[in-house]
């Protein structure tokens, strides 16, 4: 039996924290690294501020509250928030975790709907060991990775 320990999430992250704002005319559709925001890839730029695994959570805008999972070097930008979990917990699986919490529900009632990092943190999260999120995160990522082959092969295909 798996046993699992409640904590806010950010007791558990080395980062939790929104990008920083860049200039529209330095993004381009090329360029050395990616750019986030919070609806996802924006493009290109050739300066990055961050490097490593992380959770990217939209924090503005219609996509507000979707999670995605990032690892490489990229840009962040002001609308979305970086997820980096400590050395005590896999990144990948929290990544995976806040995919299923509906985190668009927290955003502020207003006309452009917004998360504020400070709500993200105190949401509380169930988690295993280390051991057993490392073990779930192989099993996803090979569904995922198959998923993709799967996609590609279908896009060749309908061309």
């Amino acid at each position: 039996m798996v046993e699992y320990a409640k904590y806010e999430l950010k007791n558990v992250c080395s980062r939790l924290s929104s990008g920083k704002s860049i200039s529209s005319k330095m993004i381009s559709e090329e360029g050395r690294y990616p750019v986030y925001g919070g609806n996802g890839l924006r493009g290109y730029t050739d300066h990055s501020n961050f490097s490593g695994d992380c959770a990217i959570i939209g924090r503005q805008g219609a996509f507000c509250g979707n999670v995605r999972y990032f690892s490489g070097e990229a840009y962040m930008t002001e609308h979305a928030v970086v997820v980096c979990a400590n050395n005590l917990n896999n990144t990948h699986y929290l990544a995976y975790l806040l995919s299923t919490m509906n985190l668009g529900r927290l955003s502020g009632q207003s006309a452009q709907p917004g998360l504020s990092v400070k709500t993200l943190g105190i949401q509380e999260i169930m988690l295993p060991s280390i051991e057993y999120q490392n073990k779930v995160v192989a099993l996803l990522s090979s569904l995922d990775e198959k998923i993709a082959v799967n996609n590609n092969i279908n896009d060749n295909l309908a061309a």
